[in-house]
């Protein structure tokens, strides 16, 4: 769950000077282990036309080059990607800063080692309950116990290490309690907010959504946690619905990139819409077309649309190429 708030208009740099994104989220590879409810993406199986091994380094490659500091690794599962490890290496030998969002699966304490010696920003774990019963329901497939190994793999090598925790009617009550887990596991931070309405979560909804006393029980849970644990672990929140997002992204939109598996560039995940290509463009001239798509009047329609009927965000995942021409 990776949230960059917008910049503002005190900020010290203006948007439409910058030279590249300051963040990108990069999904590796649609294939994935589980099968979750909530999936943004409605990961499964890896896409027919992912990019090659050469493809993906040539991305990493541009991607030093324009001086991009910060990128999240995400999928999709990214440790199936046969080539994670070699993308990481090369970023951070040219001391890109990473992050890695994976379902824990995979980590042993070997993987977790080699985390450890890249020197990761930080490795995020979805772990969505306290105990296994609501974890596995809505994560199919997963294994709660194999999260929270993960977890004490990664902090017995040293990895700064968070939980994400994706709160829904069935698991929300458990937050306090994972809270605590993530103290005494001895993790970094611990990423939470609402469940936002994007892919399988948005066709789950009715069985996924907390009620509003639900989530009113939750926030006010949070802010003790945040009290209690203040200068021992990070424990962050996000209060707002993805079309409070929506909104504030049309007057400032944020610096950065969401690259998906197959090489397409989104505006931003819950909205539909890509603006390029990396097998028919550089991310230079790629970024340079995202610093004018916030004013399409195509987006803005659809956008404002988004935000009177919620239900259209389940078209997230229905891509539709913006023209470079509008």
């Amino acid at each position: 769950m990776t949230t960059i708030r917008p910049q503002t208009e005190g900020s010290s740099f203006m948007f439409l000077d910058l030279d590249a994104p300051l963040f990108v989220t990069w999904d590796l590879t649609q294939a994935c282990n589980l099968n979750c409810l909530h999936c943004f993406e409605d990961a499964g199986c890896s896409m027919p036309d992912e990019l090659t091994k050469d493809e993906k380094m040539h991305l990493c490659k541009q991607m030093v080059e324009l001086e991009v500091s910060y990128v999240a690794i995400s999928g999709g599962e990214p440790l199936l990607d046969k080539d994670f490890f070699s993308i990481c290496e090369f970023l951070r030998k040219y001391n890109v800063i990473l992050k890695v969002e994976t379902n824990g699966q995979l980590i042993d304490q070997q993987v977790a080692n080699r985390f450890a010696a890249l020197g990761f920003r930080s490795v995020q774990v979805s772990v969505d309950g306290a105990i296994p019963k609501s974890f596995e329901r809505l994560r199919p497939k997963g294994n709660w116990q194999k999260a929270i190994n993960a977890c004490k793999y990664l902090v017995a090598a040293g990895v700064n290490t968070e939980i994400v925790f994706v709160p829904t009617k069935f698991n929300i009550h458990e937050v306090g309690d994972i809270v605590e887990m993530a103290y005494e596991m001895g993790i970094y931070g611990f990423y939470t907010g609402r469940i936002m309405r994007i892919g399988r979560a948005a066709q789950n909804w009715d069985i996924l959504c907390p009620s509003t006393a639900q989530y009113d029980t939750f926030f006010e849970t949070l802010k003790e946690k945040q009290a209690q644990y203040d200068g021992k672990m990070k424990v962050f929140y996000y209060p707002y619905e993805v079309t409070e997002e929506l909104q504030h992204r049309l007057e400032c939109p944020t610096a950065s990139l969401l690259i998906l598996p197959n090489g397409k560039i989104k505006i931003i995940g819950p909205l539909p819409f890509i603006c390029g290509d990396l097998r028919k463009q550089t991310l230079y001239e790629i970024w340079k077309e995202y610093k004018t798509v916030w004013k399409n009047p195509e987006v803005i329609a659809f956008t404002k649309m988004v935000l009177d009927e919620p239900e259209l965000l389940k078209e997230a995942n229905k891509w539709k190429e913006l023209s470079p021409d509008w």
